[in-house]
């Protein structure tokens, strides 16, 4: 007998999904557990599964309808069952319910914006590209081709520039990463080109909220107005992480010379701060309103930017793995959040947040706790700084750290001891296997 297929609860607090692509069409057949589609909610694009058997008789809701949980967005059955009733019921329960129409997500031209405020990859040094010799035509507007190497055609298409606009300086006149980045830069110094954009002025332009937008809205908003934040900060010397980070990266290289780990410095101060936890539960706990919860399990949230929202993946049980499986864990777990693929439970229930914004050259700033949690380190940018070692001022490197508070939870000496503990063992990453 045929039924409807109603928009499930894919998230605890989604209340509504945008139907981003159908991955079954009508007349396909389907079995429990196939994806019918992918889904928007308040945190991620995610998969929604069939629970029934047979045959998909009609799509009712087409890509980019919003509809709210238990609204109904097809109609499965037996090959050729009429299914006429079930379709005007589900007209009715759309009038009912009002759903808005969205426009449907178009696929970026270029690579998604990565995790301004987090990942791990955020404090390696860039590795330098070599340009391939490779050469690729390019047909543009007017049908005339260009010789470009595929990364000047990379870099030209996202910062949107004609290449029928560069002069090649390649063999046979083929353009360059350097000919597209020295058009950038003269372009960028011109103050013909200065004033022309002061002088355009751009329309309005309105942007409709996402779920994951909104979500993101009210709970930092409620975050910010609830919570008593205080903030600590302390200047680390860098100079042995960065060197303990080099001799890791060495031993990978070695190990494995063809597909090296690279371990970055965010991987390492995941690993300090778990281990830091572990000494300071009273750090590693949740305001409960009538009672403080001091958490058994560590598990530690990455911030990760995307564009349009913002998701923190959790690293579980930190302190009990090593940095190797804490930096391959988050590679992972940052490509499953740029794809919109995270799972609820890869990026819900942490116990304690880190936010970097090194990879911005930021050098320091506060951030936002993730409630439940009670606390929040902000990671900036390792810098070149005068240092004190024994009597002398020396030039060294130098990373700030900010610890958020919930002054409810967290009282300053008690957060204070926390940051002096992960100050020592990042100044001392051998202490990482010792604490």
């Amino acid at each position: 007998m045929a039924k409807l297929i109603e928009m499930t609860q894919l998230s605890p607090t989604m209340t509504e999904g945008t139907i981003v692509k159908w991955i079954k069409k009508e007349g396909d057949s389907i079995s429990p557990g196939e994806v019918l589609a992918e889904v928007e909610t308040d945190k991620a694009v995610m998969e929604m599964e069939a629970y029934d058997s047979g045959v998909l008789l009609k799509i009712v809701e087409k890509e980019g309808s919003k509809l709210k949980v238990g609204e109904a967005l097809a109609i499965i059955g037996k090959p050729g069952e009429g299914f006429e009733d079930l379709l005007q019921e589900a007209k009715a329960k759309k009038k009912e319910i009002p759903a808005t129409t969205v426009e449907a997500p178009k696929p970026s031209p270029v690579a998604e914006t990565v995790a301004p405020t987090s990942i791990s990859l955020a404090q390696e040094k860039t590795t330098p590209t070599i340009e391939t010799k490779e050469v690729v035509p390019v047909t543009l507007r007017g049908g005339a081709r260009v010789l470009a190497s595929p990364l000047a055609k990379s870099i030209a298409i996202e910062k949107g520039i004609d290449l029928h606009s560069l002069l090649g300086t390649g063999p046979m006149g083929r353009i360059t990463k350097k000919d597209v980045l020295d058009y950038i830069q003269s372009r960028q110094s011109s103050p013909t080109h200065l004033s022309a954009a002061i002088g355009v002025s751009k329309q309005d332009e309105l942007i409709p909220l996402g779920g994951m937008r909104k979500t993101i809205a009210k709970r930092l908003t409620d975050s910010k107005q609830n919570l008593p934040h205080f903030y600590l900060n302390a200047d680390i010397n860098a100079k042995r992480l960065e060197s303990f980070r080099k001799e890791i990266n060495e031993f990978f290289q070695q190990e494995n010379p063809k597909e090296p780990l690279k371990v970055s410095v965010n991987d390492i101060i995941t690993k300090a701060v778990a281990n830091a936890l572990k000494l300071h539960p009273k750090v590693n706990a949740s305001w409960m309103e009538e009672s403080i919860k001091q958490h058994g399990r560590i598990d530690v949230g990455i911030a990760v930017s995307l564009d349009g929202g913002l998701l923190t993946p959790v690293i579980r049980n930190a302190d009990q793995k090593s940095i190797a499986q804490i930096s391959t864990e988050i590679k992972e777990l940052a490509k499953k959040a740029r794809d919109r693929k995270l799972k609820p439970e890869e990026f819900s229930n942490g116990t304690f947040t880190i936010s970097n914004l090194g990879m911005y050259g930021i050098s320091r700033f506060t951030a936002i706790i993730n409630e439940p949690e009670s606390a929040i380190l902000a990671v900036g940018a390792i810098e070149d700084k005068p240092v004190v070692e024994g009597a002398e001022v020396v030039a060294g490197r130098v990373i700030s750290l900010t610890l958020s508070c919930d002054h409810r939870v967290i009282d300053g000496a008690v957060g204070a001891e926390f940051l002096k503990t992960l100050r020592l063992v990042l100044e001392n990453p051998a202490l990482l296997t010792a604490v």
